[in-house]
């Protein structure tokens, strides 16, 4: 189940170059930082510190479950280019960096690692089920409207979930976040999910009339100068193999057959500024990916496995074009 057909490594390969293409087809000739190929659009970087529930039952203590407390580096972004207005409906990215995690890890090169990564976006489904749709898809959207168009007709529940991603959100603060894939949780298969906390919801957002283009970094910026924040983390069992399947990443997991169970929260401490010198830049360096990861908690699935190579070439190349080294923090930044 989790070892590549022949298939999936073509598609695979076709992704990684596709990705690396547009990473330097952008930048050709230009003396600027290289960004990602997705989620380039940052709206702020935040420190945190991940605490596990103290009553958690013994059963739940797989991996990073069984640590008391991590501290954390958080990104906000959304999937454009930064030029583009939050206006425009795009999909929001949470990207989780716990440090000082002991335990080898399974990215190739990054073993001693001392960090743990959890990748989510503001949707519970993915919008392809697997890497050969997904190669499919990229290579049309790089081609032209009309073949673009062909493939959503052709591909109906890809067309819907589009549709559905394309969220007005107020606050990357107050969005709901979902892993939109399943891991491992020892012998067990889960996905992730993140909800803001109740007290998070205060102060209202800025109304859409006051809105500007950037409106969702400023948000972020008020609201943990004068507050801070809180995210509540979330387990999600597989319950039922076909109905909840780790192959068909377009089919959302029921959270009436499957409730979902805290496991921990997320505090963002009140009076950081996202726009402290050099911060930006700093936590912008790092990579995320969902293989920074304890085998307990291993990435299941097609989608998950050409992360595993797309991500590290594409921060390889970003990293080595920025002149930034490339590997692990072993410390707080």
């Amino acid at each position: 189940m989790d070892t590549p057909s022949d298939r999936e490594r073509a598609a695979i390969t076709r992704i990684q170059n596709l990705f690396l293409g547009l990473q330097a087809g952008r930048y050709v000739g230009l003396d600027r930082r290289v960004q990602r190929p997705v989620f380039l659009k940052p709206q702020g970087h935040a420190r945190g510190v991940f605490t596990i529930r103290p009553d958690l039952p013994q059963e739940l203590r797989v991996g990073v479950f069984a640590l008391e407390e991590s501290s954390a580096w958080v990104r906000f972004s959304s999937d454009t280019v930064p030029q583009v207005p939050d206006a425009a409906n795009s999909t929001l990215g949470l990207a989780i960096k716990l440090l000082d995690v002991p335990g080898p890890k399974l990215l190739g090169g990054e073993e001693q690692a001392l960090t743990h990564d959890f990748v989510l976006q503001n949707h519970d489904v993915f919008f392809v089920d697997d890497a050969e749709t997904f190669a499919e898809f990229t290579e049309v959207s790089l081609s032209s409207p009309e073949a673009f168009e062909a493939f959503l007709s052709s591909h109906p529940d890809t067309a819907r979930i589009l549709q559905e991603m394309a969220k007005d959100e107020e606050s990357v603060l107050l969005a709901h976040y979902s892993s939109t894939v399943p891991y491992a949780f020892g012998d067990r298969f889960v996905k992730y999910a993140v909800r803001p906390g109740a007290d998070t919801c205060n102060p209202p957002p800025v109304p859409r009339e006051k809105r500007g283009p950037n409106y969702l970094r400023r948000d972020l910026r008020r609201r943990l100068l004068e507050r801070g924040a809180r995210f509540d983390f979330f387990l999600q069992f597989q319950k039922d193999p076909e109905t909840m399947p780790l192959e068909k990443a377009t089919v959302r997991w029921s959270e009436e057959l499957s409730p979902l169970i805290k496991v921990a929260t997320l505090e963002l401490p009140a009076g950081q500024d996202i726009d402290t010198p050099g911060q930006p830049e700093a936590i912008d360096n790092l990579s995320y990916s969902p293989w920074h990861a304890l085998a307990e908690h291993s990435p299941v699935g097609s989608i998950n496995r050409a992360r595993r190579a797309v991500y590290k070439a594409s921060a390889d190349y970003r990293r080595r074009r920025n002149h930034v080294p490339i590997g692990e923090p072993s410390e707080a930044v």
